[in-house]
């Protein structure tokens, strides 16, 4: 009963690493799709478009021109290269996702340990990629924020997300990393193929 339990908690701890990373793509694909990275009253920032509403008081930020609607007009570096790196967390998340996804359907215990380890080394250079993008930007931001002319940006729901994309990314390493039960199969079977 013992071990029963045990192996029903292995998989489940695996499930829940899958729903973790479904829940990363979810979040990302929001982030990256809205304009509300950098929010001020009337004025949205987010990585491939900003937005400026009718009756917008203050001055805009550096280059961008007074034009009331949504704009594709990328002009800061720091914020497309954000976008390009959260695209490959959000790219890399749906590889690994998928290879854990086949993973759990698998009998073979050395193609479905294979597979685990592939979709953690995914993981974790998703989680690298999302962490370096939102840092750059944070940064970047708050060195020039003097330039932008208004004292009231704020960092808007959709960088929100994205760091809630990175809590889920890092709870499903987590998840994948504590498994030893995987890692103890993997070593015994390499070691007796390795001593026959």
């Amino acid at each position: 009963m013992r071990g029963e339990l045990a192996c029903f908690f292995r998989g489940l701890q695996h499930v829940v690493a899958f729903v973790c990373g479904l829940a990363v793509l979810v979040l990302l694909l929001i982030a990256l799709a809205s304009s509300t990275w950098l929010d001020s009253e009337g004025f949205q920032q987010g990585l491939w478009f900003y937005c400026v509403r009718q009756g917008f008081e203050g001055p805009l930020p550096p280059l961008i021109p007074e034009r009331v609607g949504c704009h594709t007009e990328p002009y800061k570096v720091y914020i497309l290269v954000t976008g390009a790196l959260c695209a490959a967390a959000l790219l890399l998340d749906f590889m690994a996702t998928f290879l854990l996804g086949i993973a759990l359907c698998m009998k073979k215990i050395d193609r479905k340990i294979k597979l685990y380890k592939m979709a953690k080394s995914l993981f974790f250079i998703a989680l690298l990629s999302a962490v370096s993008g939102l840092t750059l930007f944070a940064v970047q931001f708050s060195l020039e924020y003097r330039q932008w002319g208004r004292r009231s940006f704020e960092f808007g729901w959709a960088f929100g997300m994205a760091w809630g994309a990175v809590v889920f990314l890092f709870g499903t390493l987590l998840l994948l990393c504590c498994d030893q039960e995987t890692d103890n199969v993997y070593y015994a079977a390499k070691s007796s193929l390795d001593d026959s």
